[in-house]
């Protein structure tokens, strides 16, 4: 898909979108209309979060990479969701 095509779908010029990081360049965003701008990767809670290391047998890490992927998520993903499982059975 072309730049223009994408411009299109989605309502903008690109007048409209160097209007914009011009102000976001400047410091000028309005983040009442966009949001504020946030360095970084997205939040994964609302709290702070820790690492958690903890060893398994590499054919666990194996089948635990083989359902990430059949499932299109990571291994961080299927983690979570086998704890917060285990967690809401409790």
């Amino acid at each position: 898909m072309s730049r223009e095509e994408l411009n299109r779908r989605i309502g903008v010029t690109e007048e409209q979108l160097d209007k914009e990081a011009e102000e976001y360049e400047n410091d000028t965003w309005d983040a009442s209309k966009f949001g504020k701008v946030v360095m970084g990767r997205p939040s994964l809670a609302d709290e702070e979060v820790k690492p958690i290391t903890f060893r398994l047998p590499v054919s666990k890490i194996a089948a635990l990479d083989r359902r990430a992927a059949r499932e299109g998520r990571t291994r961080s993903e299927e983690l979570r969701l086998a704890v917060d499982d285990r967690l809401m059975k409790a």
